[in-house]
């Protein structure tokens, strides 16, 4: 089984107190529709890490079947919302896809190619890329749980996929919303035209 994981646990300090889960794009909340996206690919659960505003956030947006759960040390950093995640997946659970709330963009189309690519080998880290960059969801192995948990990455993510080297397969996609990430006023105010 692949888990979905969305981590939506900052406090969003460069949206002025806006907590990025709650902010719209075409009426509906980037959390929304981040797991609208990822209920309509092959994904045996859904598991979204919270913190800071989590009360307000999980009053405002519909789950639609997401269970929740709080990561208390959201200071910490994404990568403490990572191990909180990995923490309460199912023991089913054979791979992890995860994203980040701020990228909202990202297609259902995408989720199901790399669901997809991983279910060919389900040893590897799956990576999207866009005219030559790597973007956001990435897929992590079950085999890859135990060090994310208990190891030590300085850059967080990033730190495991350099580790993994030639084991990792980067799926070309036609999709830019794996590389825009909105993360001031000002991506938000580009995309929506607000002013």
């Amino acid at each position: 089984m692949l888990s979905g994981l969305i981590l939506a646990a900052g406090e969003s300090k460069r949206m002025e107190g806006r907590p990025k889960a709650l902010l719209l794009i075409d009426g509906e909340s980037f959390l929304g529709r981040i797991i609208n996206s990822m209920s309509n690919a092959d994904i045996g659960e859904l598991v979204v890490v919270l913190g800071a505003d989590h009360e307000r956030i999980e009053a405002e947006v519909n789950m639609r079947g997401a269970r929740t759960v709080i990561n208390r040390n959201w200071k910490q950093g994404q990568f403490s919302s990572l191990r909180t995640g990995i923490n309460s997946l199912s023991t089913f659970s054979e791979g992890v896809l995860f994203t980040l709330v701020d990228h909202p963009l990202v297609r259902t189309s995408t989720y199901v190619e790399l669901a997809e690519r991983w279910k060919e080998n389900r040893e590897r880290v799956v990576v999207p890329s866009y005219e030559g960059r790597k973007g956001h969801p990435t897929i992590f192995p079950r085999r890859l749980y135990t060090h994310i948990l208990e190891d030590e990455y300085p850059l967080g993510a990033r730190s495991i996929i350099k580790n993994e080297g030639s084991s990792v397969l980067f799926v070309r996609v036609d999709d830019p919303g794996v590389i825009q990430d909105i993360d001031t006023v000002e991506d938000y105010r580009r995309l929506t035209g607000e002013r």
